[in-house]
């Protein structure tokens, strides 16, 4: 029997979204719980379908009802009842400080994505924040004709059903290329990494600019401007994937301006 128990969450972020045939859609959202600052996934969340005063922000928090995913073994996937989510105060961005501590404080921060995949053999941890010591570069990857015919394929399924259920289906836009980062730990056993990155933001940024010829190019440098590391301190946040959970992904990152400590003398 399913246990629903009301939860404060801070909003780290969210993917963007996937067609679901039992969900419609699907945005995985990650977040930190109120009490223990613990990482949690919130899926599935249609997003676009919330009503207007149940939508949310990075860095905003929450309460609403939440329970243990059955269907997913991931220790950290919880369902939510998004029909009752009470929207609070979004921690403002000129507030980097506030919003660094809680990532700081957070028992889901790892020196490296090594660590955490340690963690992962040991405890099946899925979820981990990791500040990269080098960001190598950014590009896009283009994706292939098979994958966007299996996409169109999923919408066809889906926006089929708004026959059974008369309920307006909203078309998600296929996006035909990957956002991919080079990045590496602060870690001596650390190879490197070549990850995409989620992030609903930088998806959308590209659905805007599709059609400016400088798009790549104009991707690219919001991408590496993002990510300076000399200018920023860049917190990604890294997941697990539910069919193979020893490989992580680049779900989302937070990149304020760098601190500066002050000098003694």
């Amino acid at each position: 029997m399913e246990k629903w128990e009301e939860k404060r969450i801070l909003i780290l972020g969210k993917t963007y979204p996937s067609y679901s045939k039992k969900y419609t859609e699907n945005a995985c959202t990650g977040g930190l719980l109120g009490d223990t600052l613990e990482m949690i996934r919130l899926h599935p969340i249609p997003y676009r379908y919330l009503e207007e005063g149940n939508r949310f922000s990075a860095f905003q928090w929450i309460r609403a009802k939440v329970t243990k995913h059955m269907s997913d073994p991931r220790p950290e996937s919880y369902r939510i009842d998004d029909r009752d989510i009470k929207v609070e105060e979004v921690i403002p961005a000129t507030e980097h400080r506030s919003r660094r501590r809680f990532l700081e404080k957070s028992p889901h921060l790892f020196r490296s994505l090594e660590e955490l995949k340690d963690r992962q053999q040991r405890e099946e941890t899925s979820l981990g924040i990791v500040q990269p010591k080098e960001v190598i570069g950014c590009y896009l990857e283009k994706k292939s004709e098979r994958e966007r015919q299996e996409w169109l394929e999923k919408e066809r399924e889906v926006l089929s059903q708004e026959v059974l259920f008369g309920e307006k289906m909203k078309p998600i836009d296929f996006v035909d290329v990957r956002f991919k980062v080079k990045w590496r730990c602060d870690d001596d056993s650390c190879q490197g990494h070549d990850m995409a990155l989620l992030q609903w933001g930088i998806h959308e940024l590209y659905r805007k600019l599709k059609s400016d010829p400088a798009c790549e190019e104009k991707i690219i440098n919001a991408m590496s401007r993002q990510l300076d590391l000399e200018e920023r301190d860049v917190f990604f946040f890294l997941g697990s994937f539910r069919g193979v959970q020893y490989n992580f992904g680049l779900m989302d990152s937070y990149s304020p301006k760098r601190q500066v400590q002050p000098e003694l003398f």
